[in-house]
């Protein structure tokens, strides 16, 4: 119903941190508040996963490791145009599982499931960036922690994806609740009107077209390498 950490007192006194009023803004009727605060908090894990990588793990860590790199390929395509399509065929369909269908559930302390894949892909990114794991990376050493990732297409899709999720946070089908002792899946009702949200379609479409002109950059960026 909300959410708490433990924490220490300075006697050694186990006590509650709430962090209720972080729920508040995830889960605010309105969108821009949602966007807002899911993409900061994103963005904070980044950071610290970024720092982290950079610090302490190797160079090149995860390059070729991950699943976009087996499906799509470690060379660039033939064109900008084919290089674009690639991107977006791997891209679009990530947005629509993993951070819209996602939304379809909720954990059990009422954050909907689009929002953990977010906060895990940016963190994933920051030691992808960090390590400088990137297929066809254009720098040959570790990425430090700076605002140049602003200037990088990287930067706006990560910011397509939340807010794709926190447009479509209320298409919510099931929540996790525990009952009796045991976790269990019920009916969620929506009551800001669901699908039929405008705020919705508007954030949706926004995220797709911020997802499909970074798809574009970043096949410029390639093909010129």
């Amino acid at each position: 119903k909300y959410f708490a950490r433990r924490a220490t007192t300075a006697t050694g006194t186990p006590r509650r941190v709430d962090l209720g009023w972080l729920k508040n803004l995830l889960l605010s009727e309105h969108l821009v508040i949602r966007f807002l605060s899911l993409f900061t908090l994103g963005a904070a894990v980044f950071l610290t996963c970024q720092t982290i990588a950079y610090l302490w793990l190797p160079e090149g860590l995860l390059r070729g490791a991950s699943l976009g790199t087996v499906v799509a390929g470690d060379e660039a395509a033939s064109s900008l145009l084919a290089e674009w399509a690639r991107i977006v065929g791997w891209n679009l369909p990530m947005l629509l599982l993993f951070y819209v269908a996602a939304n379809l559930i909720r954990l059990s302390n009422g954050v909907p499931l689009g929002y953990l894949s977010v906060i895990m892909m940016q963190g994933y990114f920051g030691v992808i960036t960090g390590t400088n794991s990137f297929t066809m990376a254009s720098e040959t050493d570790k990425i430090a922690p700076s605002l140049s990732w602003l200037a990088h297409p990287g930067f706006y899709e990560l910011l397509a994806y939340a807010l794709a999720a926190a447009a479509t946070y209320e298409i919510t089908r099931w929540q996790d609740a525990k009952i009796d002792g045991k976790t269990k899946a019920v009916r969620f009702h929506a009551i800001h009107g669901g699908w039929r949200s405008p705020q919705l379609w508007l954030g949706l479409i926004l995220a797709v077209g911020v997802l499909l002109t970074a798809g574009a950059w970043e096949a410029q960026n390639i093909v010129v390498l």
